[in-house]
């Protein structure tokens, strides 16, 4: 490797098949001029109205079986909010008794622990004011 390689850095393109591929994009992606008057076509497209079809959707209750069904989902999303509602309220009473459970059980480690030192106090000679 000559001294002005060392200079210019690393080989750009070390491989033939990426050496092609980039002369294929940089012919691809050359400035190419637009054919003649497209500008004029493009502009007296902008100017032309466009005409668009307006369609209008109408509905119409089928009697009063449409009444029924619009009542019946209703009533499924109501009974299904106080189901999810009662639910919930199940689940939060059992977490509460669960918590009330496991703090009395704690408590009576605890009273149990204090019994035992304090009796053990009393044996070392310490008299305790109860």
């Amino acid at each position: 490797m000559s001294e002005q390689e060392r200079m210019d850095g690393p080989e750009l393109v070390p491989d033939l098949k990426l050496a092609e591929f980039e002369l294929q994009l940089a012919r691809a992606m050359r400035r190419v001029d637009a054919p003649e008057g497209f500008a004029a076509r493009v502009m007296d497209r902008a100017a032309s109205p466009v005409e668009v079809e307006q369609k209008v959707l109408v509905i119409r209750p089928r009697s009063g079986l449409w009444r029924l069904q619009a009542w019946m989902g209703g009533a499924l999303a109501a009974v299904l909010a106080l189901g999810m509602y009662g639910a919930e309220v199940l689940h939060q009473r059992r977490e509460q008794a669960k918590a009330d459970q496991q703090f009395a059980v704690a408590m009576q480690a605890t009273n149990h622990a204090i019994a035992q030192t304090r009796e053990q106090l009393q044996r070392a000679g310490l008299k305790l004011g109860e």
